[in-house]
């Protein structure tokens, strides 16, 4: 068989042309170009984010929206309240200065029957709307300046009574239901109890007395009742938790014989706030002030003073 010779110019141009069409494929059969997806713009990238934020922003404005309101309804019920309490304030202000108004300060003591000097004219009219007034308590310079009443067998009435006898968180002064005061016959020690308003009024002053400045400005009380005039002089004042503290239930101490006279003067003395040198004899009538003291749940303040006019 004869041989083909492939310098043949024919033969090389051939494969010239076989090579070129190899080597550059027909545009017609490339594969179509595949669509890429486009690449995220900033804008769509952060838009799954920015609905997150703001999703989260609106239920935050309405946290904010819903505190807010709540912290309104509060601050607007918590200044009527205290506008109530104040309104009531004023109101028992006046009621008791019309009371004070009805002492006949003009008026002669006078002498009863069995000899012995009395306030009834002083004090009539009080008497005469309300039978259970006993007498006036003051401490001069001070908003201590009240009736107190004496309902024996009705203990603590005027707890949460006013003088009217009609419901009232003021409350009047009274004296402790086992307290004897007549004419002829009156308690080694007269207990008396009054509200410590958070406002500072009726018996709220008393603890003033922790300050031994306090003490001096004020060192007496006045306690004149339909029997006569009295002026106290204070010699002890301490606080006391009744609930923890009950060794010294010092309100029991009202009808005393001269021992336990004594044991009163020395306890009371020795728990006193201040030092006021002054010591009671038996004989000497005591007057003994009770309030709340919020230092404690269950705490009392006490106010001890003597009499020092007959």
């Amino acid at each position: 068989m004869a041989k083909i010779h492939r310098n043949d110019e024919t033969y090389l141009a051939q494969q010239q042309q076989n090579a070129a069409t190899r080597s550059i494929p027909k545009l017609d059969h490339l594969p179509e170009p595949k669509e890429e997806p486009a690449e995220e713009g900033p804008a769509e990238a952060e838009r799954p984010v920015k609905e997150k934020k703001k999703a989260t922003t609106s239920q935050g404005g309405r946290a904010y929206t819903v505190a807010m309101v709540l912290c309104l309804v509060v601050f607007l019920f918590s200044g009527g309240m205290l506008l109530k309490r104040l309104w009531e304030d004023r109101q028992a202000e006046n009621e008791f200065a019309d009371l004070q108004a009805m002492i006949d300060t003009t008026a002669a003591p006078a002498t009863g029957e069995d000899g012995t000097e009395t306030n009834s004219a002083k004090f009539a009219a009080l008497r005469d709307q309300n039978p259970d007034f006993i007498g006036w308590l003051s401490i001069p310079d001070t908003n201590l300046d009240f009736p107190v009443m004496y309902a024996p067998n009705n203990k603590d009435f005027y707890l949460r009574h006013d003088f009217s006898r009609e419901y009232s968180v003021y409350g009047v002064p009274y004296l402790d239901e086992k307290t004897t005061l007549g004419a002829n016959d009156q308690s080694e020690n007269l207990v008396i109890y009054g509200h410590n308003m958070k406002t500072g009024t009726i018996f709220g002053c008393l603890t003033g007395y922790k300050k031994a400045e306090y003490y001096t400005e004020h060192p007496t009380i006045t306690f004149d009742t339909v029997y006569g005039d009295g002026t106290y002089e204070v010699f002890a004042a301490f606080s006391i938790d009744v609930v923890a503290d009950q060794s010294f239930v010092y309100n029991e101490y009202v009808d005393l014989d001269e021992a336990t006279y004594n044991a009163y003067v020395d306890e009371v003395i020795a728990r006193s706030d201040v030092d006021t040198g002054i010591r009671p004899s038996y004989g000497d009538q005591l007057l003994t002030l009770s309030t709340c003291e919020y230092s404690s749940d269950n705490g009392r303040y006490v106010v001890v003073a003597r009499r020092v006019n007959a």
